[in-house]
């Protein structure tokens, strides 16, 4: 738990700040392509670093580690959208 709150604390704010501002030319499809890119790519890069060992590489536990990253930020894109397409969220449309 503690490593996906660190995680999210990192990649939040760029996502949310700096990602917005980069890409403003680009339409909101294009911003989410980046950003659900981004996103888990930075977090499973993070992580392994902070608790990745080298022989571990390209075995099972740091591919089940990657894709619980990957999974929550599925699940998080998801909520969000679903929260949003019901008016939860009342400064995003």
């Amino acid at each position: 738990m503690w490593a996906g709150i660190w995680l999210t604390a990192c990649t939040y704010p760029i996502v949310v700040l700096v990602l917005p501002l980069a890409l403003a030319n680009l339409s909101r499809t294009g911003y989410l392509v980046v950003a659900e890119v981004f996103a888990p790519v930075a977090e499973c890069v993070l992580f392994w670093l902070a608790y990745g060992e080298s022989e571990q590489v390209g075995k099972a536990s740091m591919w089940r580690d990657f894709t619980a990253i990957i999974v929550a930020n599925l699940a998080s894109f998801l909520g969000g959208e679903i929260l949003n397409a019901y008016g939860w969220f009342g400064w995003l449309g």
